[in-house]
């Protein structure tokens, strides 16, 4: 007997079918998942497509690199058609749809199954690199997405060794929590706590709703809700809530959104403007208090890298000519934006310098301090013997006192490169006096760099400012503050016109020869073409409380500024 059959192990034969036994043969010219995808492209395609076959075949063979002729994708085809019981075999059905129905027809036995798992960013130990294991919540969670809502559940990996929590979207680690470059990266969802995860395109959205058409928090939200309860009205859907889950957790939540998205942001904007790989964010997004603090203590260090990047935006820009960017600043005041303040700051100091105690409101209501002392001293020539301006001043000037009966912001100032990038600005306390124009000027020069020509709207003024005071102990002469007398001023052509002092109608005009034509081919308006666009976001700017004001302004900026150089803001270490 022959060896090899006596080892071989027994055979049975079985009769099959022919379609049986075409099947086989397809399978040993095509693999079984090429099939599939074939009679997907077929049922998805329309009929009455033209050269719909090459079409199918030039996509097989690009998916999977394969080069497959078109009679071979025809013969198949035509096949599995023709034959009821192999066309049911290759019908696609939706996974999602089949877990909802199994969830709404069996509530009691689908508990666990979801559509959406969200597993750990990693599953090494942050640590020690210990391999962990995953292990789901028990509590589902809702996912806000752009065009409907459901639950899913929460994977964490925990090291106990290390005391290491590892989520989708961050790390703990003796309580404080973490996000990495690598937990935030493509990441199609973002969760940070509480019971809603957002879809990256949901943040997405939002961003270019506020960017491109002004939208506040509030009416997005509110926009969403009904748009979501449309479409499952539309759908005939009915919502099945279990547990503690009601109809208010299946709406987007105002607060919960824009705190998640300023955290989003914050981390987003400080990746891509340093070489940072780990950054601690507010344990709770709920938590006010700690959230401010956390603005409190990171506002001026997010200033700092927003002036130092922006003001460097030549290196990476995708849209800026070349030939003149970044050549001249403008420097303008904006008053829409002011919002309410607590009625116990002394408006003589700014909102980093406040007094412990206010002893009596009328430090409201000084006429005559440091600010408009400096100011009639730069302006000596147009005081009159009773210590008011006449009327032989410019009919443009700022004054240094804010003579509102409304305890309120006077709005913020801002400085943009003649590319309409937006590199610094500084919510003002009481009024756009000179001395704050400057200290404004110079806080972006401690951070970044500024060309040395600029325009203002009452540049005449803040010139004559700089002449008087540039020396004394008002206005210091160091190697720094030296910028300012080598600096090339021009009132902006939009508000030059206004002006009646002698200097306005020559030297102050950008056009006029002593400036070397600097400002030629420049447009000079910039901020008022900007401040246009940010008025109608004047009602947001009065919702938000410092810190969070500056935060949402440089949030806001920067993400303009991103749109206006065209890079992307998941950019990282740009």
């Amino acid at each position: 007997m022959d060896q090899r059959n006596s080892l071989s192990s027994p055979r049975t034969l079985v009769e099959i079918t022919d379609e049986e036994h075409t099947l086989i043969l397809m399978a040993r010219t095509m693999r079984l998942d090429e099939i599939v995808c074939v009679m997907v492209l077929n049922n998805f395609l329309p009929k009455e497509l033209p050269n719909k076959h090459s079409h199918i075949m030039n996509i097989i063979n690009s998916r999977f690199c394969k080069s497959y002729e078109i009679h071979t994708i025809k013969t198949i085809i035509e096949f599995i058609s023709t034959q009821p019981t192999c066309n049911q075999m290759f019908q696609e059905h939706d996974v999602y749809e089949m877990i909802e129905n199994y969830q709404n027809n069996r509530p009691a036995e689908s508990d666990g199954v979801y559509r959406l798992y969200l597993k750990p960013y990693t599953t090494q130990c942050i640590q020690c690199k210990k391999q962990l294991k995953s292990t789901f919540s028990h509590r589902a969670k809702t996912v806000m997405s752009l065009t409907k809502t459901y639950q899913a559940l929460i994977c964490t990996c925990v090291c106990q060794d290390c005391d290491v929590e590892i989520y989708p979207s961050f790390y703990i680690q003796n309580k404080k929590k973490f996000i990495t470059i690598e937990s935030v990266k493509n990441d199609e969802f973002i969760y940070l706590n509480g019971n809603q995860i957002f879809d990256q395109n949901l943040l997405i959205d939002f961003d270019q709703q506020l960017v491109q058409n002004t939208v506040s928090f509030e009416g997005y939200t509110k926009a969403y809700n009904s748009k979501i309860q449309m479409i499952k009205e539309r759908q005939n859907q009915q919502l099945v809530f279990t547990g503690i889950n009601n109809c208010n957790t299946m709406l987007l939540n105002e607060k919960n959104f824009q705190m998640t998205w300023l955290l989003i942001n914050i981390v987003k904007f400080i990746f891509m403007t340093t070489k940072e790989k780990i950054i601690t964010i507010p344990m709770s997004v709920r938590d006010v208090n700690e959230c401010t603090e956390f603005f409190l203590e990171i506002k001026d260090e997010l200033y700092k890298k927003f002036v130092d990047f922006w003001t460097h935006h030549q290196r990476f820009t995708k849209k800026c000519d070349l030939a003149t960017c970044s050549k001249v600043f403008i420097v303008d005041g904006h008053q829409k934006a002011n919002r309410l303040i607590s009625p116990n700051i002394d408006h003589k100091y700014c909102q980093h310098h406040q007094p412990f105690r206010v002893t009596s409101t009328a430090t409201h209501k000084i006429d005559e301090n440091i600010e408009t002392s400096l100011d009639k001293l730069a302006l000596v020539e147009y005081v009159d013997k009773d210590g008011h301006y006449d009327d032989a001043l410019c009919n443009v000037f700022r004054s240094g006192i804010n003579n509102k009966c409304k305890i309120s912001s006077y709005g913020f100032l801002a400085t943009f490169l003649n590319c309409s990038v937006i590199v610094g600005f500084t919510e003002q306390p009481c009024s756009e006096g000179m001395r704050r124009v400057l200290h404004h000027i110079l806080t972006i020069l401690r951070f970044g760099q500024l060309p040395n020509a600029m325009c203002y709207d009452c540049a005449c003024t803040l010139k004559l400012f700089i002449n008087k005071h540039f020396g004394s102990k008002d206005l210091k002469s160091t190697d720094f503050t030296q910028f300012l007398t080598s600096l090339t001023m021009a009132i902006d052509r939009f508000h030059v016109k206004n002006h009646t002092r002698p200097m306005c109608k020559t030297i102050m005009r950008p056009d006029h020869p002593c400036h070397n034509n600097i400002y030629a081919a420049i447009n000079t308006e910039v901020a008022e073409q900007m401040f246009s666009y940010l008025s109608k976001f004047k009602h947001s700017f009065r919702g938000y409380n410092y810190p969070k004001s500056t935060i949402f302004l440089t949030i806001l900026f920067h993400l303009k500024n991103c749109a206006t150089t065209g890079i992307s803001s998941f950019e990282q270490a740009i």
